[in-house]
């Protein structure tokens, strides 16, 4: 845990040292980094040259022209760097409009009213902002390099307040601003997580499969999900509680839109102990866990969030219930809602109005149900409005569970790489 506080103070001291010399010498800062990046591809150009002569591989050849090229491109177009810049921050924002368009749109169909104008505000603001940095001639090198500096600036505070050991024995999450980090980082955190466990498994190292600070048993369980290929590396993040999973997802490919990132929301339940052997077994997942422990206050929290959602849901019944095709699970087999019903009893619902009736890959997602349990303890992950993926929760309840005082008071991982530590877990 120490080590872990020392790595974040160091990488918020360096952010931040960063951050203000790019605010405060923002053109000194943009020719030293592009004299470094000269620099380096021209001493890497004769590097492959010399490496194509002493062993006539013909990649060396190509890199080494590759190199070659940038330097010339660099020493004579020395404003291409500024624009791609530009160019890059500005379709990034214009797509940050365009995800939180179509949550508003969704909304307006879903009748879902409560925050139509932080949507349109947010819609409207992305969309100036990208519009101005691809078509304005007003943003330059210096502008730039001090946004960038400010962005570093936030994100080293970010680490140091992650290196705070807690607030002492009544430490508890209030809802505040939580500063994350940047949604493609966060997209691929499972993955590294699993590909680190990997390499260690196979490198013979040890790999702690369960940890656990207290010997109290957590009434909470959150679980971050991760496969070995396609969307399976991004992830997928459900809750427990006290042995009931709960899981959001876009199930009924009947409804699907947008290439499956839109559909009808779906939320099914099942007991732990069934549900996280076939997510191994089955799906060849591997589920990071993190259990919460909750006093009688927030039980009663939980609890109403979870009546509410059981309140506005009503049964939808899998392809292979509809069938009653128990006896020809060869047919359904392919259908995800299907084989997990007939694997683990899961039961599946639709939700009748509100804010879940409809899924959205980058809005209404598995992250933002998640929300439902630790929203309602004063977990802070939400806050601010953005593209929230499985990876954002990993990294927060990474960063709590090394808190010494906080809720999260044990880390399981359940693989089928090592011995599944599932029956101590529950």
């Amino acid at each position: 845990m120490n080590h872990s506080r020392s790595f974040n103070l160091v990488i918020g001291l360096i952010l931040c040292v960063l951050g203000a010399v790019l605010v405060l010498l923002p053109e000194n800062i943009y020719d030293l980094i592009l004299d470094l990046a000269l620099f380096v591809c021209f001493f890497n150009t004769l590097y492959q040259l010399w490496q194509y002569i002493s062993k006539k591989d013909i990649s060396d050849l190509l890199f080494g022209l590759l190199s070659l090229s940038f330097v010339v491109i660099l020493s004579r177009w020395q404003s291409l760097p500024e624009w791609f810049i530009r160019v890059t921050f500005g379709v990034y924002l214009i797509c940050s409009a365009i995800v939180t368009g179509i949550q508003l749109v969704l909304d307006l169909e879903d009748s879902f009213l409560s925050r139509l104008t932080g949507l349109l505000f947010l819609t409207v603001v992305y969309g100036w902002l990208g519009i101005s940095l691809l078509f304005s001639p007003d943003v330059d090198t210096a502008l730039l390099m001090q946004l960038f500096g400010i962005y570093f600036v936030i994100m080293g505070f970010r680490f140091f307040m992650d290196a705070l050991p807690g607030g002492g024995r009544n430490y508890r999450w209030k809802r505040g601003r939580r500063i994350m980090l940047p949604p493609a980082l966060s997209a691929i955190l499972p993955d590294w997580f699993l590909k680190q466990i990997n390499s260690s498994m196979k490198k013979g190292e040890p790999v702690i499969l369960r940890e656990q600070k207290t010997s109290a048993v957590p009434q909470l369980q959150v679980m971050v999900h991760v496969g070995p290929k396609g969307f399976q590396k991004i992830g997928h993040i459900s809750f427990a509680y006290k042995g009931v999973v709960y899981s959001y997802g876009n199930y009924d490919s009947d409804s699907f839109r947008l290439n499956g990132t839109i559909g009808d929301g779906v939320f099914f339940n099942v007991a732990v102990e069934d549900y996280i052997p076939n997510m191994m077994q089955v799906e060849n997942n591997t589920i990071f866990e993190y259990g919460i422990l909750l006093d009688k206050e927030q039980e009663k929290a939980v609890e109403k969030e979870l009546h509410a959602l059981r309140d506005n849901a009503y049964r939808w019944y899998t392809r292979i219930e509809r069938a009653d095709g128990y006896d020809q699970f060869s047919r359904f087999e392919m259908d995800y809602p299907s084989r997990l019903h007939f694997r683990s009893g899961a039961k599946m619902y639709k939700f009748k109005s509100g804010k879940f009736r409809t899924y959205w890959a980058l809005g209404d997602n598995c992250a933002a149900f998640t929300d439902v349990a630790l929203g309602a303890l004063g977990a802070d992950v939400l806050n601010i409005r953005g593209i929230i993926s499985p990876g954002t929760y990993l990294d927060f309840l990474q960063t709590e569970y090394l808190r010494p005082s906080s809720p999260v008071i044990t880390r399981t991982i359940h693989t089928m790489t090592g011995q599944d530590p599932l029956p101590d877990s529950i």
